[in-house]
């Protein structure tokens, strides 16, 4: 029964493997329409692109503000396991959806800031449309102009006849398997490692989940970031950013780009202006992966393994929101964030502020003063324990140092805004003038609220 099975089992193996002649799939049933690539180049979808290759389809739009480009950072992941088969015997081909504004210049510039190296490509609409329902991902509900699109893709092996429809947010390595061994045959000699060495399953936490899904792509979290990656090693960032401008930027990165945040503007400058998509993450699914960033960074610094303090998400208002023009924002000495005074006790005329102030520049800077028309003065005090006393004492100056921050925050480092012409309450706005070493001048604008 043993030698039966076997050559049962081979010989639909040799069937499943051997050449489709008579596929269906060929250029009978596949519109061979033209395209243009990137580089501004006529091919044939059929003829050029397709006909006896294994190939990667998925259709894309370059203004896509979410999916498209996890699905691009998921496919540059899995271009780098295949290495130099891409574009040998493994063809990756992006179509667009959008023809009227994906220029092959435009496409060109999208597949330079991912650092692609295969082939994106634009055409007429029509055709576009006829390719999508031939692969089976078009979406007749969905209308045509809200650029709405099915984001799987489409995986085969013209020559065999074999396609398979696959999500791009799958585990990076598996994509690559299916593509570079299922579809080619095992052709390549195999890894043969005993099952034995096989990992535990254990449970995931959601944390973890989103973050492998959807960041993993472009983050990770080894403090080593590779040259050329698409967005900041994360390993650290709960410590190094305010955790209400890290949910923030998790939850609406776009909105924070529109609104010139300093910080934003800063790391979209930084990795190629590619933007950060909006992940569509509710507050739990955002403090999820806070969590795991903290938890997974004290696993790497070798640091106590047990759990995390829940982060605390406060709703009230900390910043004041100010459109800031390209100018300003470099002409900023430091970035601000989450400033706030908060509202003195009845009776009182001094209040404490706090704010995070960021240096993103490649130099120290060093804040010499605060002035405010609403205090008599202003000062900077830190608390510091002096024979198991707590004191608090007046700092001349607090350094900034380059590529860092300090945070001003109750318990800590503050602001002491003494004499207040009057009492101000929540709700208010209060603004100030810092002064730095260097001559030059910020102003901050704070929200005053009861915490």
């Amino acid at each position: 029964m043993r030698q039966i099975t076997f050559f049962l089992a081979a010989a639909m193996l040799a069937l499943s493997t051997a050449p489709m002649s008579g596929a269906p799939w060929g250029k009978q049933y596949f519109p061979n329409v033209p395209l243009t690539t990137q580089s501004g180049d006529t091919v044939r979808f059929f003829d050029d692109l397709i006909e006896g290759k294994i190939v990667v389809l998925n259709f894309i739009y370059t203004t896509c503000p979410d999916t498209c480009p996890l699905e691009t950072a998921q496919l540059v992941k899995v271009q780098e396991i295949l290495g130099d088969r891409i574009g040998k015997d493994i063809f990756f081909y992006s179509i667009s959806i959008d023809p009227e504004n994906d220029t092959p210049e435009v496409l060109l510039e999208y597949k330079e800031q991912f650092g692609a190296k295969w082939t994106f490509l634009t055409g007429r609409d029509e055709d576009i449309v006829s390719l999508r329902k031939k692969l089976g991902l078009f979406i007749p509900e969905i209308p045509d102009d809200s650029n709405n699109h099915n984001v799987n893709m489409i995986i085969g092996n013209q020559a065999t006849g074999r396609w398979m429809k696959r999500s791009p947010f799958e585990n990076p390595y598996v994509l690559a398997d299916q593509i570079g061994n299922w579809l080619d045959g095992w052709k390549r000699p195999p890894h043969l490692e005993s099952y034995l060495k096989a990992p535990k399953l254990r449970d995931v936490p959601r944390g973890e989940q989103i973050f492998r899904t959807r960041c993993a792509s472009c983050h990770t979290i080894s403090g080593k970031e590779k040259l050329g990656a698409l967005g900041p090693d994360l390993l650290g960032v709960t410590r190094a950013r305010e955790q209400r401008w890290l949910l923030d930027w998790l939850r609406a990165p776009d909105q924070m780009l529109k609104e010139r945040d300093p910080i934003a503007i800063s790391l979209y400058e930084k990795y190629n202006k590619l933007a950060m998509p909006n992940l569509r993450l509710n507050q739990e699914e955002g403090l999820d992966v806070l969590d795991y960033l903290e938890q997974e960074t004290r696993i790497v610094l070798g640091e106590s393994k047990g759990p995390s303090q829940r982060l605390v998400y406060n709703n009230v208002p900390s910043v004041i929101q100010v459109a800031l023009s390209e100018e300003q924002v470099s002409e900023d000495v430091v970035a601000l964030m989450n400033a706030w005074v908060r509202e003195a006790r009845p009776g009182g005329r001094t209040n404490a502020g706090y704010l995070t102030l960021v240096n993103v520049g490649a130099k120290d800077v060093v804040l010499s003063g605060v002035q405010s028309d609403a205090f008599e003065r202003v000062e900077i005090h830190e608390m510091t324990k002096v024979d198991g006393l707590t004191r608090m004492r007046a700092l001349k100056e607090l350094l900034i140092p380059a590529g860092s921050h300090v945070q001003l925050k109750p318990g800590g480092k503050h602001l002491m805004l003494i004499n207040a012409s009057e009492r101000l309450k929540t709700g208010q706005v209060v603004e100030l003038t810092l002064t730095f070493r260097s001559g030059d001048q910020q102003t901050v604008r704070m929200g005053v609220a009861k915490r």
